[in-house]
């Protein structure tokens, strides 16, 4: 699922999510193969970066298992098998700071 990965990112990276990160659980977790990690400084930035990353999961073919979020939250999750893209507000990432966690895996 490195193509997905790298859809994700490349889709995050167009429209200027901020500092991208990857988690590779490829060898390690049977559920997932990776998390991408990114942010944006506004709820309506990161509703953007969400519809975006479904849009192109979409035409490129691949399912979506489901798209989290409560109105006005600061934090998505798109759950796309394989892999799993994390969309925080800024303020909020460092708060949950899911790259600590999993910091050995990160790349």
């Amino acid at each position: 699922m490195k193509e997905l990965k790298d859809l994700i990112v490349a889709t995050l990276d167009e429209r200027k999510a901020n500092d991208i990160k990857v988690v590779d659980f490829e060898n390690g977790n049977p559920l997932v193969d990776y998390f991408v990690i990114a942010d944006a400084a506004s709820h309506r930035q990161i509703k953007a970066l969400a519809d975006h990353v479904v849009d192109a999961i979409e035409k490129a073919g691949y399912k979506i298992k489901t798209v989290e979020s409560e109105r006005e939250s600061s934090w998505i999750l798109i759950d796309a098998y394989d892999v799993v893209a994390h969309i925080f507000l800024t303020e909020d990432r460092a708060h949950y700071n899911l790259e600590k966690l999993y910091q050995d895996l990160i790349k």
